[in-house]
C-alpha cells in the first residue's frame, strides 16, 4: 500500500517482480516434484525401511545413530533447498527414530534446527549467497556475519539432544 500511495511502482517493474517470482516459485515446486517422485519410489522398494533396519542394527547407541541423522541433515542441507532436502530425508529417517523410540514432535524439532543450521552452513550454505545477492555484500562479509549464530544454533541442537523434555514440554502441557 505504501509503494501505491508513493507512487513508486510501475508497470514495467511490477511485471519484473512477477516473472522473477514465478521463477522462483517454479524452481521450489520442480525440485518439490522431484523430491516427491524420488519419495513414491522410496515407499515403492521400501528404502527407508530398510535403511530403519540397517541403520538400526549397528551396533551403536541410540543417540550416536540420531548424530549421524542429523550429520545427514546438515550435509544435506547444506547442499540441496531446505524444503527439498526435508521431504526427500524425513521418509528416509523417521521410521528408523520411530524404531528407536523418540518422540516424532522432538524429531520434528531436531530436523527444524537441523536444517536451519544446514542451509547457512559452508561451503554451499544456498541462504548465504541469498543474503549476499539481495544485500549486494561480498560472501565473505555474510560469512563472516553468520558465524555467532552458527555456534548459538548448533549449542542449541546440543541441548536438544541431549535434553529431549525441552521441546516436548510445551506440547506435553498442551496435551493434558
Amino acid at each position: 500500500l505504501l509503494v501505491l500511495a508513493k507512487r513508486d511502482i510501475t508497470w514495467k517493474s511490477t511485471l519484473k517482480s512477477i516473472s522473477d517470482s514465478l521463477k522462483i516459485a517454479c524452481m521450489v515446486l520442480m525440485l518439490i516434484l522431484g523430491a516427491t517422485i524420488l519419495g513414491h519410489f522410496f515407499a515403492a522398494t521400501k528404502t527407508p525401511y530398510l535403511v530403519a533396519d540397517w541403520l538400526g542394527g549397528l551396533p551403536l547407541h541410540r543417540t550416536m545413530v540420531m548424530v549421524i541423522i542429523i550429520f545427514v541433515y546438515l550435509i544435506g542441507g547444506s547442499f540441496i533447498e531446505d524444503l527439498a532436502f526435508l521431504i526427500l530425508a524425513t521418509p528416509i529417517f523417521l521410521p528408523l527414530v520411530l524404531k528407536l523410540g523418540y518422540d516424532p514432535i522432538w524429531f520434528g524439532v531436531i530436523v527444524c534446527v537441523t536444517s536451519m543450521i544446514g542451509i547457512i552452513l559452508p561451503p554451499m550454505a544456498v541462504n548465504v549467497f541469498v543474503v549476499s545477492g539481495i544485500a549486494k555484500v561480498p560472501i565473505g562479509t555474510v560469512y563472516k556475519g553468520i558465524y555467532p549464530y552458527l555456534m548459538g544454533m548448533s549449542v542449541c541442537l546440543l541441548i536438544l539432544l541431549l535434553f529431549p523434555g525441552i521441546s516436548l514440554w510445551l506440547p506435553n502441557l498442551l496435551m493434558k
